[in-house]
């Protein structure tokens, strides 16, 4: 069951203070701002918002993750994008009056911190650069999910799975030495999902890359990167 409670740890601008939106505020615009939000903890299968509902808050995930998904006519879900901690999502919903298009559930347990509409519109009428960030932002995930629908109906499987574990390796990527340990936010199930492919396809492409000495499969969600140049060959991802 989520908690909603003021968000005390803002005192000290907790929050927000490693959110790279938000890195352009100086300290005191940093406080004004925290000290507004409400904070929320989620368990892990909770939602955050239901596809459908009013959209009425921006939400930033200060720990853990969520992803947002739709549900399919034959009722499967089509998972859209991850939000890993200190990502956040409901900015495009601040120039609309549209309805939420999708349902976000928590990957785990997590922390978000939310601000209202009306308080997030002050603050980017009050603050340009947020705004000009934020934009470049929406136009960022909008390329991310059109490239996402090319890649389900024109990319083979191995592509698709390249493409993936670099998409990760930021947000959940760490280093180990010479390799980089990837700690994958979804089920198997869940990636064959995101990835438009059958589990036992899934399984057998992460096999076939572990055989070339393209990863090493650590257990069912991590991944290491094994030779990061040639993976980014196999995604097709430009120099």
């Amino acid at each position: 069951m989520k908690v909603l409670h003021e968000c005390s740890g803002c005192t000290n601008d907790q929050c927000l203070r490693n959110v790279p939106l938000f890195s352009s505020l100086d300290k005191e615009a940093m406080h004004a701002l925290t000290s507004q939000m409400e904070s929320r903890h989620y368990k892990k299968g909770e939602l955050l918002v239901r596809e459908g509902d009013k959209a009425t808050t921006f939400t930033v995930i200060r720990s853990g993750s969520a992803k947002a998904y739709r549900s399919t006519a034959d009722g499967r879900e089509q998972i859209l994008y991850i939000f890993p901690a200190n990502d956040y999502f409901g900015a495009r919903f601040l120039f609309t009056a549209e309805r939420v298009p999708y349902t976000v559930e928590a990957l785990e347990e997590s922390d978000v911190c939310i601000l209202s509409k009306s308080q997030f519109a002050s603050l980017l009428e009050t603050h340009s650069k947020v705004a000009l960030e934020i934009i470049e932002a929406m136009a960022n995930r909008m390329s991310r999910l059109e490239a996402a629908m090319q890649s389900m109906g024109g990319r083979n499987a191995d592509v698709r799975l390249a493409s993936f574990i670099l998409e990760f390796k930021d947000s959940y990527g760490s280093w180990n030495g010479p390799y980089l340990d990837i700690t994958l936010p979804l089920s198997r199930e869940g990636l064959a999902n995101y990835l438009g492919l059958a589990r036992e396809t899934l399984s057998r492409k992460l096999a076939q890359f572990e055989e070339e000495g393209l990863i090493e499969n650590l257990g069912t969600k991590v991944v290491r990167i094994l030779d990061l140049e040639s993976l980014t060959e196999r995604a097709g991802v430009p120099d």
